[in-house]
């Protein structure tokens, strides 16, 4: 980009139609000369000057510049230029352009400038994941890491490492995310009295991680810390994903008590902030307690609700969601009734139509409530599709599963010969799974 030789007259302009004089837009920075010589192209103001100009009259900077501005590469502060200049291209959306001058920024920075080039690390790695490059945006992150270390940045490094690690968890590579939050761990808890609200956003993180890798003891320790740290600073940094992730740590644990009590903290925090997305999935989660606590009619109640508020959000998948957790809720209610085996297959059926992840679960449930109502062929020839799909997707834990239970079904209906080949088959991959991943005593 070249600044346009018509600036002057631009700036003219918009003075003029905000009736102000010269030396309203000089101010206290520039003299009414100076402003005077821009107009008449006289004068060439840096972009930092142009920027207090720009915010006088109004206007983003990029209204003064034309497509081909390029800093001249005398200016002593043609970095901060174009650090400047990009900051202006990402408000306005141009990310690509962004990019580049960041990019050329960071090639002009010296190699011993440790914490400008972590921080332009930093910034490009911004850049990146709103282009959607997520490759790009985490070995940008890394490098950070790499530059702000060397810097002794305390405070960028553990941003850079956070954002690291919510890029990994959001792409399921939960081992680097793990340990990219525990690097920022370790480097906020050395500076705990400067930085509070670092920590606790970290151990929330980190929190969230381990509980997603089912490392459920590690993930209570960090997050209760952070919860206790969040209401003693009133900072309540992804308070409510805290009190989610508890609850979730207390269902598998078979603490349904707790498990009741953080779900609906975190519902009553959404609710709040007025977050209806997350309070749907809270509701979906209380019902998938309550069912679990055997309070069949409340949990009914939750899923409906979900349900209902999902539809008219349209979120589809959450509707589908909470169809399949109704579904449980139906088939696990004692005593069993054919009608509810009845209405668990309806809305499986519409929970597939709607569902646009994978359906293998919704299908094992469509399943069992066909054989409920005895139907027990059609929940035989569910299954079968379900084992091929997947074979094909060597899923073998969960095809373990599905060929036990055609053991059964088919040993329900007499054919020994089928129930003892799906049986075998079932063993054999239990077997195949321990040599693989042998238990230590």
């Amino acid at each position: 980009m070249t600044q346009s030789p018509h600036v002057g007259e631009k700036i003219r302009a918009l003075r003029l139609k905000m009736g102000m004089t010269q030396q309203d837009l000089a101010g206290t920075d520039f003299t009414k000369s100076f402003i005077s010589q821009i107009e008449k192209n006289h004068a060439r103001p840096s972009l930092k000057s142009l920027q207090i100009i720009a915010d006088r009259l109004g206007k983003p900077i990029s209204y003064f510049l034309d497509e081909d501005y390029v800093p001249h590469s005398s200016d002593p502060d043609k970095i901060d230029h174009l650090i400047l200049l990009a900051s202006h291209l990402e408000q306005e959306d141009k990310i690509t352009e962004a990019v580049n001058y960041y990019k050329e920024a960071l090639s002009l920075a010296d190699k011993t400038d440790y914490r400008r080039r972590g921080q332009l690390c930093f910034y490009l790695a911004k850049a990146y994941l709103k282009l959607g490059q997520t490759a790009n945006a985490a070995q940008m992150l890394e490098l950070a890491g790499v530059e702000l270390k060397l810097a002794g940045d305390s405070e960028l490094l553990i941003y850079a490492f956070n954002s690291l690690g919510d890029l990994e968890l959001d792409r399921g590579n939960l081992k680097q995310a793990v340990s990219a939050f525990e690097e920022a761990l370790a480097v906020a808890e050395h500076h705990l009295e400067r930085m509070p609200e670092l920590q606790t956003m970290t151990l929330t993180n980190l929190g969230i991680a381990y509980a997603r890798s089912r490392e459920y003891e590690r993930a209570r320790h960090n997050l209760l810390k952070a919860l206790g740290q969040s209401e003693s600073t009133q900072a309540y940094y992804k308070y409510g994903d805290i009190c989610m992730a508890l609850g979730y740590i207390d269902f598998h644990q078979n603490d349904l008590d707790n498990a009741c009590r953080f779900t609906t903290r975190a519902w009553h925090f959404y609710a709040a902030i007025e977050n209806e997305d997350m309070q749907i999935q809270c509701q979906i989660n209380l019902g998938s307690i309550e069912r679990a606590r055997g309070e069949f009619e409340t949990a009914e109640q939750h899923l409906l609700e979900a349900a209902e508020k999902a539809r008219n959000a349209g979120a589809s998948h959450h509707e589908a969601h909470a169809y399949e957790e109704l579904s449980r809720v139906y088939l696990a209610w004692q005593p069993p009734a054919a009608e509810r085996a009845a209405a668990a297959e309806g809305i499986l059926r519409k929970a597939l139509e709607l569902s646009t992840s994978d359906k293998t679960g919704l299908r094992q449930l469509l399943a069992e409530a066909c054989v409920q109502q005895g139907k027990i062929d059609e929940g035989i020839n569910i299954l079968l599709t379900v084992a091929a799909s997947l074979e094909g997707a060597k899923a073998e834990p969960s095809l373990a599963d599905v060929y036990s239970r055609l053991g059964e079904l088919y040993h329900q209906q007499g054919d020994s010969q089928r129930a003892t080949a799906f049986l075998q088959q079932s063993v054999n991959i239990f077997r195949k799974l321990q040599l693989k991943d042998p238990v230590v005593q």
